[in-house]
């Protein structure tokens, strides 16, 4: 029941966000593979964080797994994170690149905060939600989260403060 509840969630939520933008803060959304987005930190109490989406659009570059800093700009809003939901790859031969494709989540944190979040993934096997670890973001850095087989979408929710 309480997957059923997730996924109902996320699906929900992910149409919501697909009407207007900055979406209203919500504890978590859904995004499809292919898509480029930015989400903007809402504080709920001293550690936790409810987030809205300010920018999504479909990204459907495959990108080059060794070269995927050049997609961020140095500069942006302070407070949001940007994030890339897409495929990467490396080689010289096509074959190579085939080899080599893996699906990334690549994150840039332009907040003061080290973070903490909980992601679950739907693969194309399965359909429905499930937890999958990650290793958080950091001040001002850039993250990537990478992946050896199909999702069609990354929940991301739960953002908090991370405990030392």
């Amino acid at each position: 029941m309480k997957k059923l509840l997730l996924t109902l969630f996320f699906t929900i939520s992910i149409l919501a966000s697909a009407q207007e933008l900055p979406t209203e803060p919500a504890k978590g959304f859904a995004f499809p593979i292919g898509t480029k987005f930015t989400i903007k930190l809402h504080p709920t109490d001293s550690t936790n964080f409810d987030f809205s989406i300010i920018e999504f659009e479909p990204f459907q570059e495959v990108i080059d797994s060794w070269e995927k800093s050049k997609l961020f700009k140095e500069k942006g809003l302070d407070g949001t994170i940007e994030f890339y939901f897409c495929l990467g790859t490396h080689g010289k031969t096509e074959e190579e690149k085939q080899k080599n494709m893996k699906v990334l989540l690549l994150m840039k944190n332009r907040t003061k905060y080290a973070l903490s979040y909980k992601s679950d993934i739907q693969t194309v096997e399965d359909r429905e939600f499930k937890e999958t670890s990650n290793v958080g973001t950091f001040p001002n850095a850039q993250g990537t989260e990478i992946w050896p087989y199909m999702i069609q979408q990354i929940g991301l929710h739960d953002f908090a403060i991370m405990k030392q």
